[in-house]
């Protein structure tokens, strides 16, 4: 079943769009050589302008993972600072474990 939604019909606008230009550009007025090269220059243009594209998109991704790794550091750290505060050193725990295991003795 196909889902009517703008997600699954944008490939489809791709495609058409595509196809549309390759017709205008077969059906034009003009000699196969000049054909040929205004093809080859429209290609170089849109690969040029995907690429440009490309590395924003990925400088935009290095910003968000930097971003992330940041905040995953502070939250590391403060829960590590809380873990610590909240944790008995470890001369007052032998302090209260001897102390329970050690019986009372009368006098």
């Amino acid at each position: 079943m196909l889902r009517n939604d703008e997600f699954s019909t944008f490939p489809y606008l791709l495609i058409g769009i595509g196809i549309g230009m390759v017709a205008g550009l077969l059906l034009a007025p003009r000699s196969g050589e000049e054909m040929r090269e205004d093809i080859r220059r429209r290609t170089h243009e849109g690969v040029d302008y995907l690429n440009q594209q490309g590395e924003k998109l990925r400088d935009g991704a290095e910003k968000v993972v930097s971003k992330g790794k940041e905040w995953i550091g502070r939250q590391s750290e403060s829960i590590q600072s809380a873990a610590e505060t909240r944790k008995p050193s470890h001369e007052q725990f032998k302090r209260a474990f001897h102390a329970e295991a050690m019986p009372k003795r009368k006098v």
